[in-house]
């Protein structure tokens, strides 16, 4: 394939100068200067005196032909494509070089059309499919070589598909997701064969699931409200109690004072008020003794309380968070 000469870098130079008017009516004066400066560097990186640059090179023609769109720059960024094995970019590049610039030399021209032509019957164009919705991605294709380094190439695009021109060969296609926080989707590895027309999927892992996390929420204070209740209840009880007690008593005084040494009047009724003092009495009897039964119970509620133990246990996951409660004695 066409090899880059310091004559033909040269002559790019000069005429990249000469065609300003041609190149872009609308490129400033700034974005011509800068232009130069990166098709200069360009053709400083492919004379480089330990061997020609390819990468950086390409990288620097391309921010040239951004910044200002002269077609003559595209002669050598089809050439860099093409020794970094972009033939799809390299096909483009060329095609446009020689469709736009007219005084191209022939032996130039000759070897550009030959190389085409030798990239168009072997390039294998692959359709990149990315299986997640995204905004901008970085496709890294890596073709296996049997001798020598294995190449790579890395390409830039938005959306969730783009197609690539690469050389037949073992290729591992990954797609990156341009974002602090990086993903890789799973490589694909395949062979292209030459001419191949392919469409291909890439996807993303799914995310893995957290790890539970148990925490470990305090416990609430057990409350006193229902042994506090239940005793003033049996206080309630008691003083009934008392209070009835203290009437059946009055009663019996009573008694005691109509009827001494058990001699009553004839008009007294004896039998219905000694009825009304045991009725009391009974009634006294009862509060008594459900009041206490009422205070002893809620002592030994209060007593049980503090030996109850509550645990509440959160796991949180990737699906969500669930709460368990546990009780024992």
């Amino acid at each position: 394939m066409l090899r880059v000469t310091t004559h033909f870098a040269v002559v790019l130079a000069i005429t990249l100068g000469t065609t300003s008017a041609r190149a872009s009516d609308d490129a400033s004066p700034q974005a011509m200067a800068e232009a130069r400066k990166h098709f200069q560097a360009g053709v400083n990186l492919l004379d480089d005196p330990e061997g020609a640059k390819y990468e950086e090179a390409y990288s620097a023609f391309k921010k040239a032909y951004e910044l200002w769109q002269s077609p003559r720059v595209l002669g050598n960024l089809g050439f860099c494509a093409m020794h970094l094995e972009r033939d799809g970019e390299a096909i483009d590049a060329y095609s446009k070089y020689l469709s736009a610039v007219p005084d191209v030399p022939e032996r130039e021209r000759a070897q550009i059309a030959k190389d085409v032509a030798t990239m168009t019957s072997t390039v294998a164009r692959i359709h990149i499919v990315v299986k997640r919705p995204g905004t901008h991605y970085i496709l890294v294709d890596t073709r296996a070589q049997t001798r020598g380094p294995s190449i790579e190439n890395t390409y830039t695009f938005d959306g969730n598909e783009t197609t690539i021109g690469v050389r037949p060969g073992r290729h591992i296609l990954k797609v990156k997701t341009d974002s602090s926080e990086a993903e890789e989707s799973i490589p694909l590895e395949a062979v292209f064969e030459p001419g191949a027309r392919e469409t291909r999927e890439l996807s993303f892992a799914p995310p893995k699931a957290a790890a539970p996390v148990p925490v470990l929420v305090k416990p609430s204070p057990p409350s006193v409200a229902g042994p506090v209740i239940v005793a003033i209840t049996g206080v309630l009880a008691v003083g009934g109690g008392v209070t009835m007690g203290f009437l059946a008593r009055s009663k019996a005084n009573a008694i005691a004072d109509k009827c001494p040494n058990d001699v009553c009047p004839t008009d007294y009724d004896l039998r219905s008020a000694r009825t009304s003092a045991k009725t009391f009495g009974t009634i006294a009897d009862v509060g008594m003794a459900s009041g206490g039964a009422l205070l002893l119970g809620a002592l030994t509620w209060y007593v049980l309380l503090p030996s109850a133990r509550t645990t509440t246990m959160a796991m949180c996951t990737g699906d969500g968070c669930s709460v368990s409660l546990g009780r024992t004695f």
